[in-house]
């Protein structure tokens, strides 16, 4: 007969993610110290269905974070747990014995962990008394009744549809404007230089359609320089506890949209349209987009969809595309999904769109508006590369502190500086370590800026900076090129930058 142990080792087996919420180790921790309290084996199973029930429910609405929850989260979890499994009434003794389990747990992890877990669930606890009375909370979950209509194809009015609509103009308002200060700067231009690409002149009219693209790419796809979060998740990880409750749960609803691109099946009478997603070909109701479709079958969309929540039609762009030209669109990206797998060998598809989502549409775009027969280069696809013996030698200190200096000097995102890391860490595999370590420093940054295309850096001024001799400088840096062979837009070392550069190289 299993034990409890089995069953976590279990559901950690069947929903690896749930690792990202709480470590199976710490939970199977938690759980041994209840059963050297003395704890039997029946309060220990109980004990773990109780969380069990929270994780489910996570599960259920697609978030993977304690810290993200809400005082009302907690009430759903009880509310959605009662609905799903006749074995939990929603009466106080259960209700009670729900939240005993969870304080313990998450004070357990708050101790050990130094997180804040318990706030939210005491404030959630809260709803289920009034003046010390036990209640079910009806009224306190009637502010998002909204978006729970979401979910039934005929559930939401045009009213409530109007209202929404309001709510989320006024919410993205909000995020633009915090997103267009000072401190963001440097993040804005970086992504309205990967959003154009190198040939697009941005538009000065606020109004244009480009606008809007850029927006749904920086909101969801951009990664910040700083910690490399989306736009999205940072603004609700540093405003979670100032917005509104009804802000938070639009948040929450965009939070969990996807990047997709589909394409229409056919029209139905309810004004909703059949959709096809081009890369997994599941299919999809979505409302009919307000401007004109004069030809459904030979037009291609994108954008973020999240089907239970909210949609943001304004905000998906529609390009013609025959279905050949849909089949090569499809070729393309899983081309250059296997040019990211030599960083990443095991990415999914979904795994490449979060990384490279404005690649995609740019490959789109060349396809539809260029007449370029292949968007990846054959080069990117060619294999070779030497196989790095990464013992435990340790990069030299001096040098590794100029990388790191060079790349906030340039504002290397996060991303960018892993990656020029990444390529440190071969060189040092593979080299022996240099009589200068400014020599290596800027041999391995400057070979790192070529490789990803990077053009406006005076390597002259960083030579004379670091009084480094030409020759020897050249020599390190062909050392490095032979010894790693290295090529242009190498894909072990791209950047989201370089990435992008990559498809326009014709």
């Amino acid at each position: 007969m299993n034990n409890v142990y089995d069953e976590v080792h279990f559901f950690y087996s069947k929903f690896p993610h749930f690792d990202l919420v709480v470590k199976q180790q710490w939970l199977e921790k938690f759980l041994r110290k209840k059963a050297w309290a003395g704890r039997s084996d029946v309060d220990m199973r109980s004990i773990w269905q109780q969380i069990k029930y929270l994780y489910l429910y996570l599960d259920d609405i697609k978030v993977y974070a304690l810290s993200s929850l809400l005082p009302l989260d907690y009430v759903k979890a009880a509310v959605w747990t009662s609905e799903q499994n006749p074995e939990f009434p929603l009466e106080e003794k259960q209700i009670t014995y729900f939240f005993f389990v969870l304080k313990n747990f998450l004070q357990y992890l708050d101790t050990e962990l130094n997180t804040d877990y318990m706030p939210a669930l005491y404030a959630g606890m809260k709803h289920f008394y009034v003046n010390g009375i036990f209640k079910i909370p009806q009224d306190e979950l009637g502010y998002d009744k909204i978006y729970d209509s979401l979910d039934q194809a005929d559930g939401i009015t045009p009213e409530d549809a109007t209202r929404l609509n309001v709510l989320l103009e006024s919410l993205l308002n909000k995020i633009g404007i915090y997103y267009k200060s000072e401190e963001f700067s440097s993040d804005f231009n970086r992504a309205l230089s990967l959003y154009a690409g190198p040939f697009t002149v941005i538009p000065e009219n606020e109004n244009d359609d480009f606008w809007l693209g850029f927006w749904d790419y920086f909101l969801f796809d951009y990664h910040l320089i700083c910690n490399d979060l989306s736009p999205l998740q940072h603004f609700y990880d540093t405003n979670k506890d100032f917005v509104q409750q009804t802000e938070l749960r639009i948040l929450q609803d965009l939070l969990k949209a996807e990047f997709t691109v589909f394409f229409i099946n056919y029209v139905r009478d309810d004004d909703m349209v059949e959709c096809t997603n081009l890369f997994t070909n599941e299919h999809m109701q979505l409302p009919q987009p307000d401007y004109g479709l004069y030809d459904y079958r030979k037009v291609l969309l994108y954008g973020h969809i999240y089907l239970k929540g909210v949609v943001m039609l304004n905000y998906i762009t529609s390009v013609p595309a025959s279905k050949n030209l849909r089949n090569r669109i499809k070729e393309e990206v899983v081309r250059q999904q296997q040019v990211y797998r030599q960083q990443e060998k095991s990415a999914t598809l979904d795994d490449f769109f979060k990384r490279h989502a404005v690649a995609v549409r740019h490959t789109i775009d060349i396809l539809v508006r260029l007449a370029k027969v292949n968007v990846v280069s054959p080069n990117l696809l060619v294999r070779g590369f030497p196989k790095i013996d990464m013992h435990n030698e340790q990069p030299d200190e001096q040098a590794s502190v100029i990388l790191r200096s060079l790349a906030a000097r340039y504002h290397f995102s996060l991303y960018a500086r892993n990656m020029m890391l990444k390529m440190w860490k071969h060189v040092c595999s593979s080299l022996p370590v240099a009589e200068s370590p400014e020599t290596r420093a800027l041999s391995v940054f400057l070979s790192f800026t070529t490789v990803n295309g990077i053009n406006f850096i005076n390597k002259k001024l960083l030579l004379s900076r670091f009084n480094v001799n030409k020759e020897l400088f050249q020599n390190d840096c062909e050392k490095i090129a032979n010894t790693l062979r290295l090529r242009v837009f190498d894909p072990r070392y791209l950047t989201e930058e370089g990435f992008v550069l990559s498809l326009f190289a014709f």
